[in-house]
């Protein structure tokens, strides 16, 4: 059994998925709720009927308003603290903010997606109380950094293909052989960890 922490499509066999819910930063324009209070209450059933809230978060280079997007994301981050659920983050050249934002928000338990830093940069997020999920980036030679970060690092990870058309086999593999570990032990490790989140069995 594999744990793919996150993606968008439909979920293979023997692999293991959160349900998730939550309003990406391109998809601000659609939500025209115009306080938090309100916000609340038009998507309280949704958040609460998943196991994780997200993607939500901040990209500075997608042309929504960036000032809607730490609106919407604090917001997020609020109803999520209020339902004691995790937080999965999308993060394009914000990081500032949304460490800034967590410092002020540290109930529950806020992950990277899509990981492409080096070890440095994922030290600094674990300190700030913030986990991280790689993807296929990982198959890419030229992130040398991001494969370092993996080689080397002994902080918890999950691992994902969001939008990749890889298999998460595949990229687990890959993770295994950077790691220089057996896959089986990896994907046993990770379920552990996945469980022990989410308080379920498996």
């Amino acid at each position: 059994m594999y744990v793919d922490f996150h993606t968008h499509r439909p979920t293979a066999e023997g692999v293991v998925t959160p349900r998730c819910f939550g309003i990406h930063p391109w998809d601000i324009d659609s939500e025209q709720s115009s306080d938090y209070d309100a916000f609340r209450r038009r998507h309280l059933e949704r958040f609460n009927a998943a196991e994780m809230i997200g993607e939500c978060g901040l990209d500075r280079l997608y042309p929504t308003d960036y000032g809607r997007q730490k609106e919407l994301f604090a917001w997020q981050a609020m109803l999520a603290d209020e339902l004691g659920k995790p937080m999965v983050v999308h993060c394009v050249r914000a990081m500032d903010d949304v460490v800034a934002l967590r410092k002020k928000l540290r109930s529950t338990p806020w992950f990277i997606h899509g990981f492409i830093g080096g070890i440095e940069q994922a030290q600094q997020l674990h300190h700030a109380g913030i986990g991280i999920s790689l993807g296929a980036a990982i198959l890419d030679k030229r992130h040398h950094k991001l494969r370092n970060c993996l080689a080397q690092t002994s902080l918890p990870f999950f691992l994902e293909t969001d939008d990749s058309s890889c298999t998460i086999e595949t990229i687990y593999d890959e993770a295994a052989a950077l790691r220089h570990e057996e896959k089986e032990m990896l994907a046993e490790t990770i379920k552990q960890r996945y469980m022990t989140l989410f308080q379920k069995n498996i």
